[in-house]
C-alpha cells in the first residue's frame, strides 16, 4: 500500500505537480486541436471536435492522465487508413476498380499528434522531474540539519 506523502516539501510538490499536469493536459488538447485545424484535417469536423481530456487521477507521485479522440486521427496523423497503407503511394485499389482510372486523390500524413506528444512528453518529464528533485533536496538537507 503507497505511503501518504507527509513531509511538507513532499506535499507542495505533489501539489505544485497536481496543478502543473493538469495545466498541461489542457494546453496538449489546445495544441492538438489548433494542429489539426492548421494542417486542414477538418474535413467533417469529426476529428476536431472528439479531441479532450478524458481524466486525470493523482496519487502521491503517481498521475494518470487520458485523452480521446476518434480512432481515424491515428489513421489521420500517419497518413494512412482503410484502403490506404504505407507505400502504395496513396492509391486506393477499389476505387480505381470502380472508375476504372488510377485514383489520383493521395492520402498525406498529418501529424498533429505524434510530434506534439513526443515533444510534449520531454516537457511534462523534465519539468516533474524539477518539482520532486527540488522536494526532494529541501526535504534531505532539513533532515540533515543543512
Amino acid at each position: 500500500m503507497e505511503q501518504p506523502l507527509t513531509h511538507p516539501a513532499a506535499q507542495d510538490a505533489q501539489a505544485a505537480a497536481r496543478a502543473y499536469a493538469l495545466s498541461w493536459q489542457r494546453m496538449m488538447v489546445r495544441i492538438w486541436t489548433d494542429r489539426i485545424a492548421l494542417m486542414g484535417a477538418v474535413g467533417t469536423g469529426r476529428l476536431l471536435r472528439s479531441v479532450d481530456r478524458s481524466g486525470f487521477a493523482a496519487q502521491g507521485a503517481d498521475m494518470r492522465l487520458a485523452f480521446r479522440f476518434v480512432q481515424y486521427g491515428l489513421y489521420v496523423d500517419r497518413g494512412t487508413g482503410n484502403g490506404y497503407r504505407p507505400g502504395n503511394g496513396g492509391r486506393l485499389e477499389s476505387l480505381a476498380a470502380a472508375n476504372a482510372r488510377p485514383h489520383t486523390r493521395r492520402r498525406e500524413r498529418r501529424p498533429w499528434l505524434s510530434v506534439s506528444w513526443a515533444i510534449s512528453r520531454e516537457v511534462i518529464k523534465n519539468e516533474m522531474a524539477r518539482l520532486w528533485g527540488d522536494a526532494f533536496r529541501g526535504a534531505f538537507d532539513r533532515i540533515a540539519g543543512g
